[in-house]
């Protein structure tokens, strides 16, 4: 069996396709399997079972020496997966039923990311810089806005998925979290927040912020790319989690999970109904406001799972 899959979307999205790849390599040990990964290809660069058969979309030639000769060719969808939409399984679980065709997830495994040894030097580097700036003894990284995040003028940024944690809450956290731990800010530098001189500020590439993740004590973050990586390097962290639902976008049983509570929230069937996706997402376009009791009661219980699982 000569089988191609193309994955895109996201980055986040190819980590969490990974398990369900590892699983088909696995369990189909004599087929011809060949990944083809839109922009992030490099996520799976060391895993030794995927990484000579994943390439990049962007290659001449990939179409007459790579795909022609397939029997299969599958462009996997996880938000049309009926029990992805309705909240019974996880993005990696969506990707298991459609790669693997099935709903028996007990051997799924968690995503995997794998460092070389430069790549691991360059992000203790980095938190050592942070570390000799700020003078604290654990350190977080975090990552307050997702993908859909974009900056509309000199002082706000705004995403209207609303994934993305609001810029007024991200300084009001980062200042209480910078009196005990040393921050570093995760993104892109358009994406760096006014009056912010709480966080060290690297820049580099994804696999430069995949070192990070795994060279920092502690993840905090939003539904993003980050959450990902931080789970496939087993990094305790907390995700602050806006329009969608844990169950789907995040790992319930491995972080602590944030949502506002007391107000409405509605799916956003995003790649499946444009419309109704941006009638929910103003529905949604509270859910990353938080009053100042709020934060607070956030800050705690970000200290309080650091102290209960950083040593």
């Amino acid at each position: 069996m000569k089988k191609g899959i193309i994955l895109d979307g996201g980055a986040g999205r190819i980590i969490a396709a990974i398990p369900a790849l590892l699983k088909y390599v696995r369990n189909n040990p004599d087929h011809d399997l060949r990944v083809f990964i839109g922009g992030w290809d490099n996520l799976v660069w060391g895993i030794p079972e995927l990484q000579s058969i994943t390439h990049s979309m962007d290659v001449k030639g990939n179409f007459d020496v790579r795909m022609k000769d397939l029997d299969v060719l599958l462009s996997p969808e996880p938000y049309r997966q009926p029990n992805y939409y309705n909240q019974k399984i996880s993005l990696a679980e969506a990707f298991d039923e459609l790669i693997n065709e099935t709903e028996d997830h007990g051997d799924l495994g968690v995503p995997k990311l794998v460092l070389n040894k430069m790549e691991e030097k360059t992000a203790a580097s980095a938190i050592a810089q942070a570390k000799a700036q700020q003078q604290k003894q654990k350190t977080i990284i975090i990552q307050p806005f997702g993908r859909s995040a974009q900056r509309v003028d000199e002082h706000d940024i705004i995403d209207d998925s609303s994934r993305s944690v609001e810029p007024n809450v991200y300084l009001k956290l980062v200042k209480k979290l910078s009196t005990k731990y040393n921050l570093v800010f995760f993104g892109e530098k358009e994406l760096w927040v006014n009056d912010d001189s709480y966080t060290f500020k690297p820049e580099g590439d994804l696999r430069f912020w995949a070192a990070i993740v795994e060279a920092a004590d502690y993840f905090v973050g939003c539904d993003s790319l980050g959450q990902h990586m931080a789970r496939a390097f087993d990094k305790p962290g907390t995700v602050i989690i806006g329009s969608t639902f844990p169950i789907n976008t995040t790992y319930p049983d491995y972080f602590n999970l944030i949502e506002k509570q007391g107000v409405p929230k509605e799916y956003s069937p995003i790649r499946i109904s444009g419309l109704e996706s941006h009638l929910a997402d103003r529905i949604n376009d509270c859910l990353m406001e938080f009053s100042d009791d709020e934060i607070n009661d956030i800050y705690k219980s970000i200290v309080e799972d650091i102290e209960k699982k950083v040593k």
